[in-house]
């Protein structure tokens, strides 16, 4: 069954939303849900079956999220 979620996006930020109407936004927000659950899961299976402190792991969730969004 799907589900609604409504998100508040600041003026500045949708004025250039506005400009790509081309652009299925819900579409995109949904795929950085997936990609987020995606990279916590990695994360809690790490938790789960390693030895590595909460420190290192967190840095490892953080270069894991940059790697999924292909930031730097």
């Amino acid at each position: 069954m799907p589900h609604n979620m409504t998100v508040t996006i600041d003026d500045p930020l949708w004025d250039e939303m506005k400009k790509h109407y081309d652009i299925r936004w819900s579409a995109i927000m949904k795929e950085a849900v997936k990609n987020k659950l995606e990279a916590l899961s990695v994360l809690n299976k790490l938790m789960n079956s390693n030895k590595l402190s909460e420190k290192e792991i967190n840095e490892f969730a953080v270069k894991l999220g940059k790697k999924i969004t292909k930031r730097r």
